[in-house]
């Protein structure tokens, strides 16, 4: 199965999101200056069980915590709002809860506009099972 943050960069990359890069875990030195490029940083906020019975857990709690560093380029003309409800929208369409969206804020080093965003999506064990057989199938 893919780790939690490569599902949520698979839902990023289908969408119509306006992005040039994302990536996982952590920004490589070399691109942490990179304000003309709208960037997506993912790292896992959850991974944990979450639903007991029978004095063992059924089903992890996968969260993702997003954090949108928009680009300062003045000809970038992303629709922040739209965008981020239509990116919202792939989310619940592919069955991860918007668990909380914070309020935009400018960095005060770089300029950017930066939002954070953290989803979760409960999987049953027997979830996480048919999606390994799946993934070592294809």
């Amino acid at each position: 199965m893919k780790r939690p943050v490569e599902i949520v960069q698979d839902i990023i990359a289908a969408s119509d999101f306006p992005h040039d890069e994302i990536f996982l875990d952590s920004i490589p030195k070399e691109k942490e200056h990179s304000i003309n490029e709208t960037q997506v940083l993912l790292t896992e906020s959850d991974n944990g069980p979450n639903d007991y019975g029978n004095s063992d857990f059924i089903s992890l709690m996968y969260g993702v915590y997003i954090q949108i560093f928009y680009s300062n380029a003045e000809d970038s003309g992303i629709n922040i709002v739209q965008s981020e409800i239509n990116l919202m929208k792939s989310f619940i369409n592919n069955d991860w809860l918007i668990a909380q969206s914070k309020s935009h804020y400018i960095d005060p080093d770089t300029g950017q506009i930066i939002k954070n965003v953290t989803v979760q999506r409960i999987m049953t064990l027997s979830e996480i099972a048919i999606s390994l057989l799946v993934f070592y199938l294809s």
